[in-house]
C-alpha cells in the first residue's frame, strides 16, 4: 500500500516465488519416478502423465509483502497457464505462460516449454539413483506400503540429496520427501521437506465437490524459511488447487504472504472455470504455438 493506504499492484514476480509456484504446479507427484528404469514406470505418477495433449490449468497467485513494522508494502498478482504439450514413453513437455497485472493492465510475459522426467524434474544428466527398497508411511494411521529412493543431483551451485518415499499404486503417488542442499565446499545450504498429512477429504474444486489430500512442505535456508500447505486434487491437470504460504526471515519476521488459487482448467475439451466464459479475460497476443 502506499503512504495514503491505497492498495498497489506491483508487476513484478520474486523469483523465489516463482520457483515455489512451479514446484505447486508439479505437485506432490513431483519426483514420483525416481527409478533406475524411467520407462517401466506409468505415466500417471506425473501429476499431468495421465492426461492428453491440450489439457491445462490455470492459477491467480497473490503475493503481500511486509515491511519491519508488519505494515503490507506491496502485493503482486500473478496469473500462470500451464498447457500440457506431449507425454512420451518417459517424459512430460509442458508449457508455462504467465502474465502480471500493474494498475489495472496485464502484460503476458514470454511462454517457457520445459520438459520434465515422470519424477517431474527437469532432465539432467548430472542426476545419480539409488536402487529403490522397501518402505512404509503413514497418513492418517493408515500404514501405505511404499519405496523409498535417493537421488543425488549436481549442479554448478553443489548438490541437492533427496529422499523419496513413493507408491506406484496409491494416489498421490508421492507421501513425503526430505532434501538437502550443500554449496560447492560442503556447506548446507538448504532444506526441504514434503509431507502428505491426509487423504480422500472433500473440497469444493470450482464449484464441484471432489477427493484431495493436504500437502506440507517446509523449506529452509540461511535467509529463513517457508512453510505451505496445498490442497491437491489427482483429478486436475498439475493436481494444485489451493496454496498458501508464509515467508519469514532468520530472525522470524515476517516477510511474504502467498495465496494460490485454481482458476480454471481443462480435459478432453471440457472447461471448469471459476468465471462463466463471457466474463473472462481475454489476453491478446500476437502469436502463440498453443491454442490456449
Amino acid at each position: 500500500m502506499n503512504a495514503r493506504g491505497e492498495r498497489v499492484i506491483i508487476g513484478t514476480m520474486r523469483p523465489f516465488h516463482l520457483s515455489l509456484l512451479l514446484f505447486a504446479l508439479t505437485a506432490t507427484a513431483a519426483s514420483a519416478l525416481w527409478a533406475a528404469d524411467e520407462a517401466s514406470l506409468p505415466a500417471k505418477l506425473h501429476p499431468w502423465g495421465q492426461f492428453q495433449p491440450g489439457a491445462r490449468s490455470m492459477v491467480r497467485v497473490t503475493t503481500e509483502t511486509y515491511n519491519d513494522q508488519d505494515q503490507v508494502v506491496g502485493t503482486s498478482v500473478s496469473d500462470t497457464t500451464t498447457t500440457l504439450v506431449g507425454v512420451d514413453k518417459d517424459e512430460v513437455t509442458l508449457e508455462i505462460d504467465s502474465c502480471v497485472e500493474v494498475v489495472g493492465k496485464r502484460f503476458d510475459g514470454r511462454p517457457q516449454t520445459i520438459k520434465q522426467g515422470f519424477h517431474g524434474e527437469l532432465l539432467s544428466k548430472d542426476t545419480k539413483l539409488s536402487a529403490p527398497s522397501d518402505s512404509q508411511v503413514v497418513v492418517d494411521r493408515q500404514k501405505i506400503p511404499c519405496k523409498v529412493q535417493q537421488v543425488e543431483c549436481h549442479g554448478a551451485n553443489g548438490k541437492t540429496v533427496t529422499r523419496i518415499y513413493y507408491s506406484t499404486t496409491v494416489a498421490p503417488y508421492v507421501f513425503k520427501r526430505e532434501s538437502v542442499s550443500t554449496d560447492p565446499d560442503g556447506k548446507v545450504s538448504g532444506e526441504s521437506s514434503m509431507e502428505v498429512t491426509s487423504l480422500e477429504m472433500p473440497w469444493n474444486v470450482l464449484g464441484e465437490l471432489m477427493s484431495v489430500v493436504n500437502v506440507k512442505t517446509v523449506r529452509r535456508c540461511p535467509k529463513g524459511t517457508v512453510t505451505a500447505l496445498e490442497i491437491i486434487c489427482p483429478e486436475v491437470p498439475g493436481g494444485v488447487v489451493s496454496r498458501s504460504s508464509r515467508e519469514v526471515d532468520a530472525s522470524g519476521r515476517l516477510v511474504h504472504r502467498s495465496v494460490l488459487e485454481l482458476m480454471e482448467y481443462s480435459t478432453r475439451g471440457q472447461r471448469h472455470s471459476l468465471f462463466p466464459r463471457k466474463s473472462r479475460p481475454r489476453r491478446q497476443k500476437a502469436a502463440s504455438r498453443y491454442e490456449q
